[in-house]
């Protein structure tokens, strides 16, 4: 995540609540424990849902609309918009969950509440373990008409929202639901969308594959996405709108980019928190225009985190890996290649100690994204670049690979914990105390 010239980044909750390939051409289907209850209301929205899904994985607009009340033209144009949009991606699956759903009639026209409904859509990029895939949460109204049902409201879930009317389930927060946007892929793994602010898409797509393949090359054949998909904007409103962002306490209006790192859900539609199913990135053209940076880095810093967010632990809470482990290990990669990056983060670290702010170990994660970012970020790099030094660029990305299978401690700094004793003497050949005393003098000697 980037923000302002020295690329900060700010925290972002992945996924929905976070209570946190190739397509195939199987027939779209609707888990319901009561598809064969005859007459039932439930029936008519398994039909209604199970059209939609087909519709819109066929591309079929005319399909994909039928369904809804032809008079209600603000729910008609809302829901040709969304079309059109996700008609552009490569679609693995698209799916609705009404396990969960409960029935309830609202109003004096008969109208008949259903909620949470999950819609499964996965892309070609997405990958979860087994059937684990992206979702998003829906509330749907019906209402008799003409002898059949029709669909007279769909409601997303926000985070606004999702308590008030018991949408329990992923948010309905991707760009897709709100803004007119443009596809453009670029080669086989990468996917370039900007909103109605970005004119200019296409200059990105050489910059983005030559950062995928530097980052690719990085990581080698570990556990990572089919694809990746970047969401490119000029419109602060949806900086902060897009996945949610905006909602981070410490969320920053300048900030370059972000990653949004998102879990699935099973086919009961219960969100699985032992690993990400896909990854959606922000970048923030506007930003780079205003520090007249170059956006190259940002991308190329985000792709690290989108490649390797696959192989990262995902417990909640408190329990993930160190921040200052998968912000150092992308911003250590922005200096491959790069001698401007180099001087920028020696310079950052020599400042910060200078300033009494190295106290001998890594950044906490509590305050990592506080007043001492930059420096944070800086310091957290080092530890990387000095394991390159040592043992090679090979053992210093097998190091971030190892700390990312661990969860941070609150109570002692990572580097001091028996774990990485262990992740040091394999990938380092050295005790995590002699790894820890050389890493002080490299930072307090510049790095």
């Amino acid at each position: 995540m980037t923000h302002a010239r020295w690329s900060r980044r700010a925290v972002l909750l992945a996924g929905g609540l976070l209570v946190t390939g190739c397509s195939d051409s199987r027939r779209p289907t609707i888990q319901s424990e009561d598809y064969d209850s005859y007459g039932s209301n439930e029936k008519h929205l398994w039909e209604i849902l199970e059209r939609r899904a087909k519709a819109l994985m066929e591309k079929d607009e005319k399909g994909y609309l039928a369904d809804l009340d032809q008079a209600n033209t603000k729910l008609i144009q809302r829901e040709k918009f969304i079309f059109d949009n996700l008609r552009q991606f490569d679609l693995a699956e698209i799916r609705f969950i009404t396990e969960r759903a409960t029935e309830r009639s609202e109003g004096e026209g008969g109208d008949i509440q259903f909620r949470p409904v999950i819609r499964i859509t996965k892309l070609t990029a997405d990958a979860g373990p087994g059937d684990v895939a992206p979702a998003e949460t829906f509330l749907y109204t019906l209402r008799e008409k003409s002898g059949g049902f029709v669909v007279t409201e769909i409601v997303g879930a926000t985070r606004k929202n999702y308590k008030k009317l018991h949408l329990d389930g992923p948010l309905a927060y991707a760009p897709w639901n709100t803004d007119k946007l443009h596809v453009v892929k670029v080669g086989e793994k990468v996917w370039l969308v900007g909103d109605e602010s970005v004119t200019d898409l296409d200059r990105y797509a050489a910059v983005t594959e030559k950062e995928l393949r530097l980052v690719e090359g990085l990581w080698g054949d570990r556990l990572s996405y089919p694809g990746h998909v970047l969401f490119f904007t000029r419109d602060l409103a949806n900086v902060k709108q897009w996945f949610d962002f905006g909602a981070a306490e410490n969320f920053l209006p300048d900030i370059l980019g972000f990653q949004a790192r998102e879990l699935g859900v099973r086919k009961n539609g219960m969100v699985y928190g032992n690993e990400y199913a896909a990854s959606r990135i922000v970048v923030n053209l506007r930003g780079h225009q205003a520090f007249g940076s170059d956006p190259a880095l940002t991308i190329r810093h985000e792709l690290t985190h989108a490649v390797t967010a696959r192989a990262t632990l995902t417990i909640g809470g408190d329990y993930n890996p160190p921040t200052w482990a998968i912000e150092g290990f992308a911003r250590y990669t922005e200096t491959i290649g790069n001698a401007a990056s180099v001087a920028r983060i020696r310079s950052a670290v020599a400042a910060g100690v200078r300033a009494g702010r190295f106290r001998g170990a890594t950044p906490a994660t509590k305050t990592f994204y506080g007043r001492d970012i930059d420096f944070n970020y800086c310091l957290g790099s080092t530890v990387f670049s000095l394991a390159e030094r040592l043992k090679g660029r090979a053992a210093a990305v097998e190091l971030y690979a190892r700390i990312i299978e661990h969860p941070d401690s609150l109570d002692m700094p990572f580097m001091r914990l028996p774990v990485f004793d262990g992740i040091s003497r394999d990938v380092l050949g050295m005790s995590s105390a002699s790894f820890r005393s050389r890493w002080n003098s490299f930072v307090r000697n510049g790095a």
